[in-house]
């Protein structure tokens, strides 16, 4: 008993003050949930698994209301009648869902009926996590409620088909998901902003590329950088800041609908294309798909890439930038990105040995394979037709 007090002794010692290097905190999260899974109690597992949604949805409630904004921004502890006041909610209400949230310890509780913000709190607090919370609730939460019986009517087949998934079911549209987003702008806008927190101040491809060396004799007309398929362009901003000083033409691609919400970039072109089209531009260096694969089943894929391939030389490179799963212990971020994909858009995320069969299918050769998110399995597969 001593020995298991003087853990848990550092255990909260080191809760005040967890290190700031990004893999310890990972490596040291990852042993507090081992040990959490090995003593946790059979009901309390039980009762957190059910209780996940309900800590989704009043989390929502409470972001509705403002309270993560307001006790982030308090200097001292705020009454649930103090935080009901500009809503208008009724007092005993907002006490009950301020009980629970702090029972889950997304707020903390510092006296009776008294709350004051934690880290989590004050993580909630800002407006892109806030839309992360709201994108889940409103797109994908509906499409878990009906993918059990989804999946019992298909006899568990891996959904392939994207106009054919709980998202139709749920969201009772005829439409692949992305298509029927756009026409919601609300839902779009907080996706957006969502993207944008989730790679805030995290490294990029561009951190392990050598874009530079790859483009080192080009000149004004050259054409650098295709982005296949670049939504509103991100990557072409991301690109062009980091740079600024490579001549040549970067070309944003995507269908026109999209491209009307383009951000303003000075030096990027836009151009309408359709995946399922050959690539019209020919010749370029790069040719960048960020995203795109992910959403499609292997032929379709293979279709994509081919329809790039009739573009390249022998100086082209395919840059794939997508999530890798690793063969074996998966994180658990990028098994919840996979559960989405299936969920929403009848795809997937491709583990290690999945991505290197599809592209030998391609007919490609891997020439780069780097994760630059460790945590995500986000990574480059920098890759050129077999024969060059």
């Amino acid at each position: 008993m001593e020995a298991i007090s003087e853990i848990a002794a550092q255990l909260e010692a080191l809760a005040q003050s967890p290190p700031k290097d990004s893999d310890a905190r990972l490596n040291l999260y990852n042993a507090a949930k081992s040990l959490m899974v090995a003593t946790e109690d059979p009901f309390n597992t039980i009762c957190r698994i059910n209780g996940s949604p309900m800590i989704l949805t009043f989390c929502q409630v409470a972001c509705d209301l403002k309270i993560f904004v307001r006790l982030a921004e308090a200097k001292h502890p705020l009454s649930s009648a103090f935080l009901a006041a500009p809503s208008g909610a009724e007092p005993v209400f907002l006490s009950r869902i301020l009980r629970f949230l702090a029972s889950n310890d997304i707020i903390q509780e510092a006296g009776e009926d008294e709350y004051v913000a934690n880290g989590v709190t004050r993580t909630l607090a800002r407006p892109g996590f806030q839309a992360g919370i709201s994108h889940t609730f409103l797109a994908i939460m509906p499409c878990l409620q009906e993918t059990p019986k989804f999946l019992a009517g298909t006899k568990y087949a891996n959904p392939t088909d994207v106009l054919y998934s709980p998202f139709q079911i749920a969201h009772k549209t005829n439409k692949p998901s992305y298509v029927w987003a756009t026409e919601q702008p609300e839902l779009m806008a907080n996706f957006n902003l969502w993207m944008t927190e989730q790679h805030q101040g995290q490294r990029t491809w561009l951190d392990v590329f050598d874009f530079a060396h790859h483009v080192s004799d080009s000149g004004p007309d050259t054409l650098i950088f295709v982005d296949v398929g670049g939504g509103i362009g991100q990557q072409c901003a991301l690109l062009k800041k980091a740079h600024p000083q490579v001549p040549g033409r970067v070309v944003l691609q995507d269908q026109q609908f999209v491209l009307l919400h383009a951000i303003p970039v000075e030096g990027v072109e836009k151009q309408a294309f359709d995946l399922w089209e050959e690539q019209p531009l020919k010749g370029a260096r790069i040719y960048y798909l960020r995203n795109i694969l992910e959403d499609y089943p292997d032929d379709r894929a293979i279709e994509i890439i081919r329809n790039t391939m009739l573009a390249m030389t022998p100086d082209s490179l395919l840059v794939i930038d997508e999530m890798i799963i690793p063969n074996q212990h998966a994180s658990q971020r990028s098994t919840l990105q996979d559960m989405t994909m299936m969920v929403s858009l009848a795809s997937a995320e491709r583990t290690e040995r999945q991505w290197d069969a599809l592209l030998d299918r391609a007919g490609l050769v891997v020439v780069q394979k780097t994760a630059y998110n460790t945590t995500t399995g986000e990574s480059i597969i920098v890759t050129e037709p077999k024969g060059n």
